[in-house]
């Protein structure tokens, strides 16, 4: 059967995955019920569930066994400000978002007061790169075409010499 409760207790350890939930309407506490996942096996997905969440659980007649099968919106924990039939995301705690919107075609990571670090054998950009703040590159720097700096370019500048402009560089 269906009963709605609250998250009242959190495993960890060997129970990390599970939660109690209190059955208010029948004045008592389940015992360790699996959290609901969208991967288990060979892909993992985990996000964590905070106790007092609102819980659809599906139960035996007895309420001794069974599982959450989802967390709740309430009014108290309503859907996030970008949430609409478009978006697709992930806020956490601190703020930060994860957010695509199909619509507008637009992938958004804000995360102004995180790091964020890619580790990957190599990272391939597609596109215009627009990068705003200080950059620091440790390693060799290959161009495949020319390099501006202000209004100086690279493969063209010249340099004013004692017996006259310079050439252009010589590879």
């Amino acid at each position: 059967m269906l009963k709605l409760g609250v998250v009242s207790e959190l495993g960890s350890g060997e129970w990390l995955g599970f939660a109690r939930v209190s059955f208010d309407e029948v004045g008592m506490v389940s015992g360790w019920l699996s959290l609901p996942s969208f991967g288990t096996k060979t892909v993992k997905i985990w996000y964590p569930i905070a106790i007092n969440s609102q819980v659809a659980c599906l139960m035996d007649d007895m309420c001794e066994q069974g599982v959450i099968t989802a967390v709740l919106w309430s009014k108290t924990d309503a859907p996030p400000g970008w949430a609409n039939e478009n978006a697709t995301g992930i806020q956490f705690a601190d703020g930060a978002k994860v957010l695509y919107n199909s619509k507008a075609r637009e992938l958004i990571i804000d995360a102004p007061d995180s790091d964020i670090n890619m580790t990957c054998k190599t990272l391939n950009l597609t596109g215009n790169l627009h990068l705003s703040g200080d950059q620091t590159v440790s390693g060799d720097v290959t161009a495949n075409g020319e390099v501006t700096a202000g209004v100086i370019q690279l493969t063209q500048h010249k340099h004013p010499t004692p017996s006259g402009v310079s050439g252009i560089p010589t590879p």
